[in-house]
């Protein structure tokens, strides 16, 4: 039990620099998100409007933080093509990926143990 709740202590740390990693990449892609959302308009007060709705104008740090929160809470935004919550997207393509990750499981058994129990025979 004491391992396993170790193990577990030891990811957070982990995960606090995947996602520092992760979010830094996405600050890093060249242009700028408002230019994507605004369209062909790119009206002045709706590419201010995005920024505030976005909160894009806030420090990194606190841009970090809300990002965070939002995942931590299952908020994970907004799809920029198809206007649909991204956990709805997510959740929606879930049943397909279960099932793919089960067939390659059933695979990687069905060649993994016979090879096993026949390299163990000949040894």
């Amino acid at each position: 039990m004491m391992f396993i709740l170790r193990r577990l202590l030891s990811s957070i740390p982990t995960l606090i620099l995947v996602s520092l990693f992760v979010f830094t990449l996405q600050k890093l892609l060249p242009g700028d998100p408002v230019l994507a959302m605004a369209g062909e308009e790119r009206d002045p007060a709706v590419m201010e409007y995005l920024r505030d709705k976005y909160r894009l104008d806030d420090p990194i740090p606190l841009q970090y933080l809300n990002w965070v929160g939002n995942v931590l809470t299952g908020d994970l935004g907004t799809s920029l093509r198809t206007e649909q919550p991204v956990t709805m997207l997510l959740a929606s393509k879930l049943p397909v990926t279960i099932e793919l990750a089960v067939l390659a499981l059933l695979i990687a058994l069905l060649i993994g143990v016979p090879t096993g129990i026949i390299s163990a025979v000949r040894k």
